[in-house]
């Protein structure tokens, strides 16, 4: 299993594993993603250009996510908790995985390697949000040694969000 930057050749393959992301959260009876406000095309074209798109790869793109660098407006309105510092952090965000490879720990690999990045970068602190119906996700934040830290709301229907935290000592 290769974890690399994401590169413009990946896009077809990581449209496909949002496209099955899509469709699992529907399964599950999760709007997040739902309805258009999946991630698009352009927002994962933009992700690549940054560098800020990450991918593992199995002999193909099993899984991708995003790590964006300065202060997500949305996390600055955090209710029913809040974080834990104030200086410089990264977010997660666009986390997907191959359905074909769920269940097998890549989310929680997958973000376990975006902290070393996010070291690397100099970053102590990392932030990530997932949909309160999507167990998965949330079980991969926890097991990644995040903690719950309160909900933050993205101005989309449905945008209520569970917020985590990850501080490197």
């Amino acid at each position: 299993m290769i974890f690399r930057a994401a590169d413009t050749q990946d896009i077809a393959q990581i449209m496909t594993l949002i496209a099955q992301g899509v469709d699992s959260l529907r399964k599950q009876g999760s709007p997040q993603w739902q309805d258009g406000y999946e991630p698009s095309r352009q927002q994962v074209e933009q992700d690549i250009k940054a560098g800020a798109g990450y991918v593992l790869e199995d002999e193909k793109v099993v899984a991708y996510a995003a790590l964006i660098k300065g202060t997500d407006p949305v996390y600055t309105a955090i209710k029913e908790g809040g974080w834990l510092g104030e200086g410089p952090y990264v977010s997660i965000h666009r986390v997907v995985v191959d359905k074909h490879k769920t269940g097998k720990g890549l989310a929680q690999k997958l973000l376990r390697h975006l902290i070393a990045v996010s070291q690397q970068l100099g970053y102590r602190d990392i932030r990530i949000d997932t949909y309160h119906l999507n167990i998965g996700m949330q079980k991969a934040i926890i097991n990644a040694g995040f903690v719950y830290r309160g909900k933050v709301h993205f101005p989309i229907p449905y945008g209520d969000r569970w917020a985590y935290q990850y501080l490197i000592e």
